[in-house]
């Protein structure tokens, strides 16, 4: 729970024409025509002409056996050589198969999204909506571990000791096989990492165990895959259809399971939000539905029972002593997230986003004075590097000062970001460092927000 701002809710020619009629020297194809008698002139031109033709033959043929030479012949033993795989023949039925096997790649295609979003349909009641909606609602304990250190009564440290840290929250099901959507804030954390055990609770109490397929901080989304199946799968529908003044509905389990399926009912308040958490802006649905905390990941659903959002936070920071803010919730429009859930449902990460590799706050947010005191007062401090990622491949370490990308001013984390998403995974940026107290410049080659790189933060 987030307790400045804004809070996420805990929890892949040869033509060769044979023609019969072949054309003589004389150039008909009819047969051979009458030659006449050949004069004296001609009977001395003949010889240099036949001299001249073997001297061209001659000439070609020398340039002939340098090319080869050089070059080697084609379709020869030498040629032969090369790895070079021969185009299949095709014919009349292999042509069927190939076009057979495109139109099964491009269903298969169709298929790997989950996300089915649909138009709008008439509006149905709100028991109906319930009713619709409950059977894909899930109940998500995610258990962290965390090793906290004892210290026996002389004051030593001995053993760290781990204890278990669960939090609960809200999913949506996605498929009759088990792929489940809901917030990463719920299966990751800032100080316990990523959940080591999670499980599901179903409507009618049946629990079973689930794998994390993949997760997104940054966009706050997370696919789990529970080992089920036969399960009821939400009913999309697109919020790029909404409009502030319609109705709104969320179901979750505030608080934990005690109160599972709670049903809240609102409008939607507005739309394209801009909502800065964790150094990210993302653009929200805001609803005056109740969302309260365990709600994460739980539906925003239209007046059709269609699900159009993900739930994912509340404004929940006091403004003065008298009064509270209520009623600001937020839910992340299912448009926007369908191309990062089917990257995390097929990959396990999302693709394409450039990532350097490292974790990094404000230099101004250190806490140290010695950095402040060195050749840079502004800046990124990098905090940790991962191994083999794309910084570490360049050469920075932790501690290192980042105060320049591409000969542009990094001031702080914000500066940073804007530089590396003007970016592409496999583009370079040139990064100026400052470590004890000198300036470097060093070119990074940014990757793939893969799991083995772990995305910036």
């Amino acid at each position: 729970m987030y307790e400045n701002n804004y809070n996420y809710n805990n929890d892949n020619n040869n033509y060769n024409t044979n023609n019969p009629e072949t054309e003589n020297i004389n150039g008909s194809l009819y047969g051979e025509v009458p030659r006449k008698k050949s004069s004296g002139i001609k009977k001395i031109i003949k010889p240099f002409l036949i001299f001249l033709c073997m001297a061209a033959v001659s000439a070609g043929s020398i340039a002939g056996y340098r090319y080869i030479e050089e070059n080697g012949l084609p379709f020869t033993e030498k040629a032969q050589k090369t790895e070079a795989r021969p185009l299949p023949v095709e014919n009349e039925d292999s042509s069927e198969a190939l076009s057979s096997d495109a139109e099964n790649a491009e269903e298969l295609l169709r298929e790997a999204s989950l996300i089915d979003i649909r138009t709008h349909t008439e509006p149905i009641a709100t028991q109906a909506i319930y009713k619709k909606v409950l059977p894909s609602v899930v109940g998500i304990t995610a258990v962290f571990q965390y090793q906290s250190p004892t210290i026996d009564f002389w004051g030593f440290s001995s053993d760290p000791t781990t204890s278990e840290v669960p939090y609960t929250g809200t999913g949506i099901v996605m498929s009759e096989d088990g792929y489940i959507l809901t917030n990463a804030h719920i299966i990751t954390d800032d100080n316990y990492g990523v959940s080591s055990r999670v499980t599901i609770l179903m409507a009618d109490e049946t629990e079973y165990e689930a794998t994390i397929v993949g997760y997104d901080r940054q966009t706050d989304l997370a696919v789990l895959k529970a080992d089920a199946e036969g399960l009821t799968p939400a009913e999309f529908g697109s919020s790029r259809e909404l409009k502030v003044g319609d109705p709104a509905f969320a179901i979750g389990n505030p608080l934990g399971f005690e109160l599972f399926g709670t049903l809240t009912a609102g409008y939607i308040s507005g739309l394209e939000r801009e909502i800065s958490v964790n150094d990210t802006t993302m653009k929200l649905v805001q609803t005056d539905a109740a969302i309260n905390s365990g709600n994460s990941g739980g539906p925003l659903i239209n007046e059709a029972g269609q699900v159009v959002g993900i739930n994912s936070m509340k404004l929940s920071s006091s403004y003065s002593s008298a009064a509270s803010v209520e009623g600001l919730g937020f839910a992340i429009p299912i448009d926007d997230a369908k191309e990062i859930i089917d990257d995390l449902t097929t990959y396990g990460y999302v693709t394409g986003r450039p990532q350097l590799g490292i974790t990094y706050r404000d230099l101004s947010q250190s806490g140290s004075s010695y950095y402040s005191q060195g050749a840079a007062s502004n800046g990124v401090l990098v905090v940790s590097v991962n191994k083999n990622g794309p910084a570490d491949k360049a050469g920075i370490k932790a501690g290192d000062i980042i105060v320049g990308a591409d000969g542009e001013l990094v001031s702080g984390a914000d500066d940073l970001k804007a530089a590396i998403s003007e970016c592409d995974a496999g583009d370079k940026i040139r990064l100026t460092i400052v470590r004890n107290r000198n300036y470097y410049d060093t070119d990074v080659t940014l990757e793939d927000a893969h799991p083995d790189n772990t995305q910036d933060r």
